[in-house]
């Protein structure tokens, strides 16, 4: 039954659009409107309109299809029959009905009687051969087209698959980055037996709550705000390890506009200028800033290089960025990143 129901719209859909079609090519032919012209531009779209659709999608639907798309080839064959059978009998439905409006060529004198003259069968059969054959091409074109925007459709899907299981992958990478160092920060609290290892793990919860809870929808995209608290917690965390507040500078707006972003697409800028940064002294503070309005997004993550590199599990996190930026903002992001060797610059901005 569903099938049913799907090839009835197909056909009453292909219908109407062969209606219109050949409705408006027909009007656009008639140079003078009268009850004659628009006789026949009733005749020529509706009724023969409707003889030439059954037999296009006869051809369409029982020799085209077969043929391209089932890979049956001698189907074709079927042509040579039904393309002169349906002239016939195209002929004989003109005949029967529109013999007048169609067929008619005038009249002649012939001893003295006024004789009508009207196209023979053979004239008809050769002239209606041709354009016959015309909805013959139309129906293997059609099907042609409807092949390609099949094809079109799973190339997407699959191009869409593919871009799906590349982010997931590098979040997943970025995701465990962080969880090394948030884990290494935490241990190196309680080496010192501070009391803020508590504070730091009810932190880092949250982070991984948050972290968890994204969807794997390379199209989703979190609220900036909550992302922003992210940010937040992530400082926070880092706060905790250091005991230095001010040796960690975060400016956000007091006004955020109802903005979506890819989320954890800014933490490892943050990850990154904590790992290589200084962070324990006032005048070379982890400055962290974040602008945005209803056009775009401006983020930059200045800090000091630290004389000592604290870890060796970096390396991937800021070219993850870069290959999700290009998936996930391509053509509508600026990234600009500056190591001077004793300063290190994080730049990105995106429209929204």
């Amino acid at each position: 039954m569903p099938d049913a129901r799907r090839s009835f719209r197909e056909f009453a859909g292909m219908l109407a659009g062969w209606l219109v079609l050949v409705y408006s090519s027909n009007l656009m032919t008639v140079l003078r409107f009268n009850d004659q012209t628009i006789r026949l531009v009733h005749i020529n779209s509706a009724a023969l309109g409707l003889v030439n659709f059954l037999f296009f999608y006869c051809c369409y639907r029982w020799i085209a299809i077969p043929v391209l798309e089932k890979r049956r080839p001698l189907l074709a064959g079927l042509l040579v029959p039904v393309l002169p059978a349906f002239t016939l009998l195209k002929y004989g439905f003109i005949h029967l009905f529109f013999a007048q409006d169609i067929l008619y060529r005038g009249h002649q004198i012939i001893n003295g009687q006024k004789v009508e003259l009207y196209t023979s069968l053979g004239n008809y059969f050769v002239n209606g051969l041709w354009s016959n054959l015309v909805i013959v091409v139309a129906a293997f074109s059609f099907c042609l087209f409807r092949l390609w925007l099949q094809e079109e459709k799973k190339r997407v899907l699959l191009q869409q698959q593919q871009l799906q299981a590349e982010s997931g992958f590098l979040k997943m990478q970025l995701n465990s980055h962080f969880l090394i160092n948030s884990l290494n920060s935490i241990y190196s609290l309680a080496l010192m037996g501070s009391p803020e290892v508590v504070k730091a793990n009810k932190t880092l919860a949250h982070l991984l709550a948050y972290m968890v809870d994204q969807p794997s929808d390379i199209a989703y995209r979190a609220p900036i705000r909550e992302e922003i608290s992210y940010l937040q917690d992530f400082v926070t965390l880092q706060r905790l390890r250091t005991g230095f507040n001010e040796g960690i500078i975060f400016h956000t707006p007091d006004v955020l506009p109802e903005k979506n972003i890819a989320p954890l697409l800014l933490v490892p800028f943050v990850e990154n200028a904590f790992k290589h940064g200084v962070s324990n002294r006032p005048e070379k503070a982890v400055t962290i800033t974040l602008a945005c309005n209803e056009q775009q997004l401006l983020f930059s993550v200045h800090n000091y290089v630290s004389g000592q590199q604290r870890d060796k599990t970096g390396g991937i996190g800021l070219d993850n960025v870069r290959k999700r930026l290009q998936l996930l903002y391509p053509g509508r992001h600026q990234l600009d990143i500056r190591d001077t060797g004793a300063e290190y610059f994080s730049n990105l901005v995106i429209n929204w």
